[in-house]
């Protein structure tokens, strides 16, 4: 898959979505494989391959990570979502930081 491809991928499928900062390139089975900041996608060439922009070491969150662990890696990575997977690095889902944050902030009230 190209940049292109997933540029139009987007624009098919993101509409109604809050909130779309990265692409999460996963394979055939949901595993992740890597992650993609959607302002590289829009800046970088039409034809360059997802694999040779896409990040390989993502850092995710697992299913069973505490608002702790969550709160900390935001804090530590400066990242706006963190994916989250399971043992398997199946992703799951996306947890944007102003969530954690918003949570974070109200537990502690």
């Amino acid at each position: 898959m190209t940049a292109d491809d997933t540029l139009r991928f987007f624009r098919k499928n993101a509409r109604g979505m809050n909130v779309v900062m990265y692409f999460y390139i996963v394979d055939e089975s949901g595993k992740l494989l890597g992650v993609l900041d959607i302002k590289a996608a829009l800046m970088a060439d039409p034809a360059s391959k997802l694999k040779d922009l896409m990040v390989e070491n993502v850092i995710s969150l697992k299913c069973h990570s505490t608002m702790k662990a969550a709160a900390s890696a935001f804090l530590r990575y400066g990242f706006r979502a963190l994916p989250v997977v399971d043992d398997n690095d199946i992703l799951q889902g996306v947890v944007p930081y102003r969530d954690v944050m918003n949570l974070k902030h109200r537990m502690l009230d």
